[in-house]
């Protein structure tokens, strides 16, 4: 089984997602040739560039908390890593 689903470009929603009434998806993020179209919840309500700093930190959030289980300390330890490297990646494009 692969990331995408048969016949498509798309990533598979897992049966668990679909079958959930309260699940939405907030964010897609589509490749177009050489630049992303991004389709998100917040982002149609703004053009401040800022609300992609809110989108990344929830998405951070998400995932720090979704890896950890509930463990307080290594969460905030993930969320320093991924700023940590986030800060690095973009350092390298804006010098």
């Amino acid at each position: 089984m692969g990331l995408f689903s048969s016949n498509s470009n798309e990533i598979k929603v897992e049966s668990e997602i679909k079958a959930n009434q309260n699940a939405y998806e907030c964010l897609r993020v589509w490749m177009l040739q050489d630049r992303p179209v991004v389709y998100g919840e917040k982002l149609k309500f703004s053009e401040d560039p800022r609300v992609w700093g809110s989108i990344l930190a929830d998405v951070t959030a998400l995932v720090s908390t979704h890896n950890n289980d509930g463990n307080e300390k290594a969460r905030k330890e993930d969320i320093e890593k991924i700023r940590d490297f986030f800060n690095y990646i973009i350092d390298g494009w804006v010098k």
